[in-house]
């Protein structure tokens, strides 16, 4: 409970500080089929914004690959230049779930502004209500995984700068 506390904190502040959209209008509120359509879905999918979809999904793509997160870890008897070429996969697999992550806690915050704007019980209001709690709670419950996917690769790229 203290996690989601300091989650919400957190991308309220980020909200704030970046200037999201506060869909103050219901011409500015996204689709509500996307959010339908969201709670069916997995991975980056998930994200209900496309803007903030495309961005994970791009950061996701390929992230399993040789010159991302499936390189190999660093080690002396790799040499020099291959340990540079190790180090760049590690900065791009650790730059990229940093975008992953960022996505989804823009996303959450996002559904708290949202929400805000949603006080009154009509629908669509109720659609996108329903949804967005599911949503919230998948993205909540992914957030852990995906910080300590971050902190295994930046403990990577760490390690590779020390055999350089």
């Amino acid at each position: 409970m203290l996690y989601r506390k300091r989650l919400v904190a957190a991308a309220l502040g980020a909200a704030l500080a970046i200037g999201l959209p506060s869909y103050g209008l219901a011409t500015d509120l996204p689709d509500p089929s996307e959010f339908k359509k969201a709670v069916t879905l997995d991975g980056c999918r998930i994200i209900p914004f496309a803007d903030l979809r495309a961005r994970c999904v791009e950061a996701d793509n390929g992230l399993q690959a040789q010159d991302a997160c499936a390189a190999p870890a660093c080690q002396a008897s790799a040499g020099v230049d291959e340990n540079r070429r190790r180090q760049r996969a590690w900065s791009n697999c650790a730059a990229r779930r940093a975008a992953t992550l960022r996505a989804f806690t823009e996303t959450f915050a996002r559904f708290e502004l949202l929400k805000m704007q949603l006080r009154q019980d009509t629908e669509p209001n109720r659609t996108y209500k329903t949804a967005m709690t599911i949503l919230a709670g998948r993205v909540l419950d992914g957030q852990p995984g995906r910080g300590r996917a971050l902190q295994e690769a930046e403990t990577a790229l760490a390690a590779c700068a020390a055999q350089i």
